[in-house]
């Protein structure tokens, strides 16, 4: 596993939501940027970013533009086995550029970097 990730939900079951809630707590509404990994028996299937925290990469079961992705968890569900879900928070970085203040945010750089390293099967268009 990647360093700093934490475990913060897992698919168990098709057509249900992720169980979360003995990880994080029952506020998966929580607005932070972060870095997010779908594991399968230790692999990496899929790295993604979100602006908006720990709801998207826990709604993929409902999820109508990332076909995909939420076909590839039914499959894996199918099989019995269990996609756990990583995150790792990443704070926007500030600085000042001829005065002004401009907020970089860096979880999209941290994804794309991973998805180069790990080349992950779900990543990438359908």
């Amino acid at each position: 596993m990647i360093n700093n990730f934490v475990k913060i939900g897992e698919y168990k079951t098709t057509g249900k939501n992720p169980e979360y809630e003995q990880f994080i707590g029952k506020n998966k509404s929580k607005i932070i940027p972060l870095v997010y990994l779908f594991v399968v028996e230790d692999e990496i299937k899929y790295i993604g970013e979100s602006r908006r925290g720990y709801a998207r990469p826990l709604s993929y079961n409902k999820n109508k533009v990332m076909l995909k992705q939420r076909k590839s968890i039914e499959t894996i569900l199918k099989q019995g086995k269990t996609v756990e879900v990583y995150a790792l928070e990443i704070e926007n970085e500030k600085t000042i550029v001829n005065g002004m203040e401009i907020e970089s945010y860096l979880a999209q750089d941290y994804e794309k970097a991973l998805i180069k390293k790990y080349k992950p099967e779900w990543n990438g268009r359908a």
